[in-house]
């Protein structure tokens, strides 16, 4: 299968260029501070039957930074919503990781039309004070020197120094230490500030979601995924075992079978919207 890259709307993009017209299309998210490579493992699984979209957030990989100091949610909502609008044209199945899966959850919200399945990895939803007060002072110091070392808590938190994982970690500190540093220190000092999308607009969106997270994440808990699930009409949760934040790279084996499921949902025409 072959891969390109691209740009537009500012997005940069690697899309698996599916022949087949009648292919579903797969736009998969990364989080904070990383890039469109945190899903490849999820690419070649999924490139046969789908065609899939991995995307490099505003401001993040090659794409260009938002045009305001203070982003928003809904701002990286928007961004993605012009990219489906431009270049794919149809409905599509939305996979986030993290403020990826924060941004997917906000353009169901937002755009539902857009919209036939999201799945949501590694989120948050009413995220404790003490936690959400530990991000902000980081966030903080991340725009006030915007060369420091922005790999090392990171790294620690998401594989512990778990030798199994280390190939891992080393990419995610390489996309870390050369990313925007501007684009990084935005887009985290607006996810310090979310608790997690409100019950009242997570219960709008009625298209098949899926809730995953890493049974060891502590920020964004199995018991955030749990109560997320039971407010949607059509969702279910999986908790993956021993897992921590950087589920899909880690537990790529898991994940990909709980996404094979959830796409067989999404694959009906009563989720393709006019």
């Amino acid at each position: 299968m072959e891969w390109s890259r691209n740009i537009a709307n500012g997005i940069a993009y690697y899309d698996n260029d599916n022949t087949h017209d009648d292919a579903v299309p797969v736009v998969f998210i990364h989080g904070v501070g990383l890039r469109a490579e945190s899903w490849l493992a999820q690419l070649p699984a999924f490139a046969d039957g789908y065609h899939c979209y991995a995307l490099d957030m505003p401001g993040h990989g090659d794409s260009a930074l938002l045009q305001t100091d203070t982003v928003t949610l809904t701002d990286f909502a928007t961004a993605i919503h012009g990219f489906i609008q431009t270049v794919i044209g149809k409905p599509v199945i939305l996979v986030g990781h993290s403020l990826g899966a924060m941004t997917a959850l906000q353009l169901a919200i937002s755009y539902p039309s857009a919209v036939r399945g999201v799945a949501a990895l590694n989120a948050i939803y009413d995220r404790p004070d003490a936690a959400a007060k530990d991000v902000q002072r980081r966030a903080q110091s991340l725009l006030d020197d915007l060369d420091q070392d922005v790999s090392e808590r990171p790294i620690a938190r998401w594989f512990a120094g778990n030798p199994q994982y280390q190939t891992e970690a080393d990419l995610c500190r390489l996309w870390l230490e050369q990313g925007n540093r501007l684009g990084y220190a935005r887009a985290y000092q607006m996810f310090a500030k979310l608790r997690g999308i409100s019950a009242t607009d997570l219960q709008t969106i009625t298209v098949p979601a899926l809730m995953l997270t890493g049974e060891l994440d502590a920020n964004s808990s199995p018991e955030m995924s749990r109560r997320m699930a039971e407010l949607l009409p059509n969702a279910r949760a999986v908790i993956v075992p021993d897992a921590r934040h950087m589920t899909q790279m880690t537990h790529a084996s898991a994940v990909n079978a709980a996404l094979a499921t959830f796409f067989t949902q999404c694959d009906s025409p009563a989720n393709t919207h006019a």
